[in-house]
C-alpha cells in the first residue's frame, strides 16, 4: 500500500471566529493569530488533529499537504 499523505490543518476565516482555543493545544505551535485572522503554518504542522475537535465553530479541517 502507498504511504498516507501528510495532512495538515487549515482554517476557514469566513467561519473562524478567533476564539483561540486551538492555539494551546497545537504541539508545534503552529497556529498562528494574524491581523487576516488565524492561519495555520503548514510547514510546522504535523497533522496530529488535536485542534480540530475543540474548535466551537468547526472552523479547522485537515487536508492533504
Amino acid at each position: 500500500m502507498p504511504p498516507k499523505p501528510h495532512q495538515v490543518a487549515v482554517v476557514d476565516n469566513d467561519l473562524c471566529d478567533e476564539c483561540g482555543l486551538c492555539m494551546p493545544l497545537c504541539p508545534p505551535e503552529a497556529i498562528l493569530m494574524t491581523r487576516k485572522g488565524l492561519i495555520v503554518d503548514r510547514v510546522i504542522c504535523t497533522g496530529c488533529v488535536k485542534c480540530i475537535a475543540p474548535c466551537p465553530v468547526g472552523a479547522l479541517e485537515m487536508v492533504d499537504a
